[in-house]
């Protein structure tokens, strides 16, 4: 027996290369490039086709399944060829596109069956013929099966694949049962394609739509829980986070009082030493404007606001930015301090964060705290570079560091704050001003 004895089977083990390479590039074409990719990207096609010429193309059940599954590892392993990113989202992604071209394939077979003109199964029949379909329904009902299910798996899952926020494999065991679901389908469907090709085609029908609609859960659930697994990640992560905010502010309010106590009695020192030792009037004043600095504490009437304000304004003052200030400590009064601390704080820092960027005769931040009726209002507003400032799906800005894992999360807090006041937070970044607004009720239902 010829070792390449069906060419339709070894085409469409080429086919089926192209629909997992295309399936691929749909779930990563948002993962960043290697170096070289050029000369990377001809590599990676050049070991993917070259899998499909590796096993005898035999009828077989099992050669068939272990064929498709070494195509679909060389597939993967070329995928880190090409991007720069973790295996277990490499592999997240090459699980989805198996499962994109699968159900595809799964669809094509339904409506081949329905129509009475055939059935996929004829992609692995030992023959001489090398055409891939015998009639142009055939070729119609293909191109409509690929297009459509690509189409509607961008759709509702590739899309959801952000840059700055991939998905990845975060509970080995339950991605695991989507791996083990998937190849039991594929299993499945050889058995059927070599044993029960004879049976009542109703039954067939049903067997190739429980078959896709097992394609449509394994997708669902490897994207849900995945995405959930993430989110409560940010959430254990905001947790630790605004847990070392609220014991940066004990520490900034304990070091705030000392400071003012002890730069108050160095002015008294001061000026006890000037009359003593006969130092220069002028010197004495400009040592004693030195120790104002420290001695200048903004006083709005709110505690915790008043410490906030007046450690960010002399951080503001170190990097060269006009800090314009209009503070009612009354307005934000039914806020925890902490909470005031941390929104405050991250509201600031952020603006510095954006200001610092611009030359120092464009860096100023203006903010302004006060009440209006039943509510109060937080408004910031700071010039920023635009091509620096990207907003993700939920609208919040996203980080511009390269460690996307463990930053981004101040606004990410701020949010937070303003709902757990059931708050109203709105951003917007046109012709060069960020401004960010929170509107606050009076008496809100506090959440935890």
């Amino acid at each position: 027996m010829e070792y390449f004895s069906s060419p339709r089977l070894l085409m469409y083990r080429a086919l089926f290369m192209s629909e997992l390479l295309v399936a691929i590039l749909l779930f990563c074409f948002t993962l960043p490039r290697r170096k070289g990719f050029a000369w990377r990207l001809p590599l990676a096609l050049l070991l993917s086709y070259a899998s499909c010429f590796i096993f005898p193309t035999q009828s077989n059940a099992i050669i068939s399944v272990f064929s498709f599954l070494v195509m679909f590892l060389v597939a993967f392993g070329a995928c880190f060829i090409v991007f720069e990113s973790q295996w277990k989202t490499l592999l997240f992604c090459a699980v989805a596109a198996y499962n994109t071209q699968h159900a595809a394939y799964e669809l094509y077979d339904l409506l081949l069956r329905i129509f009475r003109v055939g059935t996929a199964g004829s992609f692995y029949e030992t023959t001489t013929d090398v055409s891939l379909f015998s009639s142009p329904l055939q070729a119609i009902l293909y191109l409509v099966s690929y297009l459509l299910i690509f189409w509607l798996f961008y759709l509702f899952f590739a899309r959801r694949l952000k840059k700055d926020s991939p998905l990845t494999i975060n509970q080995a065991i339950v991605f695991g049962l989507v791996v083990v679901c998937g190849l039991a389908d594929n299993v499945i469907n050889s058995v059927v394609i070599e044993f029960v090709q004879e049976a009542n085609n109703a039954t067939l029908i049903v067997l190739a739509f429980l078959s896709l609609l097992l394609c449509f859960v394994c997708m669902t659930m490897q994207f849900e829980i995945a995405a959930r697994s993430k989110l409560d990640s940010d959430i254990a992560t905001l947790r630790v986070v605004r847990s070392k905010e609220r014991e940066q502010y004990r520490v900034s309010k304990e070091n705030a009082e000392l400071l003012s106590i002890k730069a108050h009695d160095l002015k008294h020192q001061i000026y006890e030493i000037g009359q003593r030792k006969s130092i220069a009037e002028e010197a004495i004043k400009e040592i004693s404007s030195l120790v104002d600095i420290y001695d200048s504490d903004i006083k709005t009437g709110n505690p915790s606001m008043d410490i906030i304000l007046t450690e960010k304004s002399r951080l503001c003052n170190k990097k060269g930015i006009r800090l314009s200030l209009m503070a009612d400590g009354k307005a934000l009064s039914g806020i925890s301090e902490s909470d005031v601390y941390s929104l405050l704080g991250n509201i600031i820092d952020n603006a510095i964060e954006a200001t610092v960027q611009l030359p120092e005769n464009e860096r100023s931040i203006s903010l302004k705290i006060h009440h209006v009726k039943s509510f109060s209002s937080i408004v910031s507003e700071n010039p920023f570079r635009s091509e620096n400032l990207r907003f993700g799906r939920d609208g919040l800005p996203l980080t511009s560091k390269e460690n996307k894992a463990n930053h981004g999360f101040g606004i990410k807090s701020i949010a937070y704050v303003s709902k757990k006041y059931d708050g109203d937070l709105k951003i917007k970044a046109d012709n060069g001003i960020f401004s960010l607004s929170i509107l606050l009720p009076d008496n809100p239902a506090k959440k935890e």
